[in-house]
């Protein structure tokens, strides 16, 4: 499936690890490969984050062929994102931070959003406060 897919000669903007200098090398020289990489909300990224883990299995059984059970990553992912929803519910700052972020992201991928007049934090601070308060639990 990798060399179906080949490499897309290119230049982009976006943090990369070593994965990526390793998938264009094997490239240059003929290996076939390919990356696979899963978007985590910035203000989750230091917690686990299992709908991360569940995307990159579907994405590598797509590519592979396997044949990949993930069904208890997948509930896992869902508590996880409801309990992520519950500490957001708690804080209308986290609130508007949310509507803030789904806001950006639209407007990156071309989807109208509604927001209201609330100031908003930053991601850094929100990601600060989400982390006192699971240090709290």
């Amino acid at each position: 499936m990798a060399q179906q897919i080949g490499f897309i000669s290119g230049s982009i903007d976006v943090p990369a690890g070593i994965e990526a200098a390793i998938e264009r090398a094997c490239s240059n020289v003929g290996i076939p490969s390919v990356g696979l990489w899963a978007r985590v909300p910035h203000y989750v990224a230091a917690m686990p984050f299992p709908a991360a883990a569940v995307a990159l299995l579907n994405g590598l059984a797509i590519v592979s062929g396997l044949v990949i059970d993930s069904h208890l990553l997948a509930e896992a992912a869902e508590a996880a994102r409801k309990k992520v929803d519950e500490l957001i519910a708690q804080s209308s700052e986290h609130q508007a931070m949310v509507r803030q972020l789904e806001q950006q992201i639209d407007e990156l991928e071309g989807t109208p959003a509604v927001l209201d007049d609330r100031t908003v934090p930053s991601g850094d601070e929100i990601a600060a406060e989400l982390e006192r308060y699971l240090r709290g639990r």
